[in-house]
């Protein structure tokens, strides 16, 4: 669970409105474990939330850094919460699905290594890693 936030200042000092639709969905996905679709975040603002509106919400919400786009090899991104948390990575059983936040990270070394190998870059910025395997569950079936 994320630390809690006053999400309106949040939103006006990113330079956006502190709409109720944002201040749902900030809330919904501030009490979720795991990134959510698009369709889990619509099922959990209830019949007021439209796609258009999630989608555009979320694009907003991420370009300024306050939600975050995760990409599981799914058919569709999901998002979580950026803000109140540590930098973390995911790992994800390909049987089941279930979603486990990794939060040791050291990319020094790696991007030092990346940057090393690189002919047109001089500076990484951020990075996304996310780690597929097969949980316990899964291999005991």
């Amino acid at each position: 669970m994320h630390k809690k936030h006053d999400y309106s200042e949040l939103l006006r000092s990113a330079n956006l409105k502190a709409t109720p639709k944002r201040l749902a969905l900030l809330a919904l996905l501030s009490h979720t474990t795991v990134p959510l679709t698009v369709a889990e975040i619509k099922k959990g603002l209830g019949k007021s939330a439209d796609s258009v509106t999630v989608y555009r919400a979320l694009e907003a919400l991420t370009s300024v850094g306050i939600t975050a786009r995760v990409d599981f090899h799914e058919s569709e991104a999901r998002y979580e919460l950026a803000v109140g948390r540590q930098h973390h990575h995911h790992l994800v059983c390909g049987g089941c699905g279930t979603v486990e936040d990794i939060e040791a990270c050291q990319p020094t070394v790696l991007e030092r290594s990346v940057l090393k190998s690189s002919k047109r870059f001089s500076v990484i910025d951020g990075h996304s890693l996310e780690f597929f395997g097969t949980c316990t569950k899964c291999i005991s079936r």
